[in-house]
């Protein structure tokens, strides 16, 4: 008799391991790991919070973009292999995480969808509708890709109006502006800002209130041999021509006139900007991009990467 219950217990014991384990894989699925950082901004008159999310690469699809369907479930897989998590469950943890830690604006840094099917967009929105505190969405190189429309006219024409609920304006950039800051949003339209968004924001990036600068491809560092450049290289690798493929910048993804007229502006000693928020590169980093002005880079979204950072007002330490 005594045999027998321990035999019991034994197995007992072992089913509650493979459930506890169960428990923990599945968690896995959608586990989150967030930054923390610190950042100190002259001007400020009181801490902020913010969040920053970005690269989820949500890829769902339904009948209304039948002809995408076999696509999405590829692309869709294809993510899940490479993290070992669902961006779905992943992505409603981040909104969680965001809800629970009061943030004052949760940040979007660009391809939070693989792509403009209504069916992500509709879950990107129902999520979003769950935050209590502002939020802020610009738009990467996938958000409003379409099947075989990328970085086309037709994709900017026909597919980026689906996303206007989300960033909230039919431009190509967004503001949201405080007593004392002003966060920025500008839209990467083939690793190129637009004219009208560019000299919407010039006067902000020339003017007195600080500025945190959200785009979704990072800024090349005005620095040689930076580790945010070396680090994309071995990710990324070089193009043809041997230039950095994932950054903006004069030996990476050359500016146009109009880019490089904000990329002066942002990089002149007078610049308003006091930091730089971007995705893109599916890996975190933090970087100063010149002597004054920070970059803060988050990691992918559907690994559940995201950055929370605490704007603190300069008193002169560092």
């Amino acid at each position: 008799m005594g045999y027998k219950k321990l035999i019991q217990a034994v197995l007992v014991a072992c089913s509650l391991l493979c459930l506890a384990a169960a428990a923990k894989m599945a968690d896995r699925t959608g586990s989150i790991q967030v930054q923390e950082e610190e950042l100190f901004v002259s001007g400020l008159r009181r801490e902020y919070e913010f969040f920053l999310i970005a690269d989820t690469h949500i890829s769902l699809c339904d009948q209304r973009d039948e002809e995408l369907m076999e696509k999405a479930d590829r692309r869709r897989e294809a993510f899940e292999q490479e993290s070992g998590k669902s961006a779905v469950r992943t992505f409603q943890n981040l909104i969680t995480e965001s809800v629970k830690g009061e943030a004052d604006l949760t940040i979007f840094a660009g391809d939070i969808t693989d792509s403009a099917m209504h069916a992500s967009i509709d879950f990107v929105q129902e999520q979003a509708a769950r935050l209590d505190m502002p939020y802020l969405y610009v738009t990467g190189n996938h958000d409003f890709e379409y099947g075989s429309e990328y970085y086309s006219k037709k994709a900017y024409r026909d597919y980026f109006p689906r996303l206007q609920n989300l960033t909230g304006t039919s431009g190509q950039y967004v503001l949201y502006e405080y007593d004392d800051l002003i966060v920025a949003g500008i839209n990467d339209k083939n690793n190129q800002f637009s004219g009208s968004a560019v000299k919407a924001l010039l006067p902000y990036i020339k003017g007195e209130k600080p500025v945190i600068l959200v785009m979704h491809v990072p800024l090349q560092p005005q620095y040689k041999e930076s580790e945010l450049e070396k680090r994309s290289n071995e990710v990324w690798g070089l193009s043809d021509k041997g230039r950095c493929r994932v950054l903006i910048g004069e030996t990476a993804c050359r500016p146009d006139k109009t880019t490089q007229r904000l990329l002066d502006a942002v990089f002149s000693k007078e610049s308003a900007v006091a930091a730089v928020f971007a995705g893109h590169i599916h890996f975190y980093n933090r970087n100063m991009l010149n002597e004054k002005t920070d970059q803060i880079v988050t990691g992918a979204g559907y690994y559940g990467d995201a950055v929370r950072v605490r704007l603190v007002p300069d008193s002169g330490q560092k």
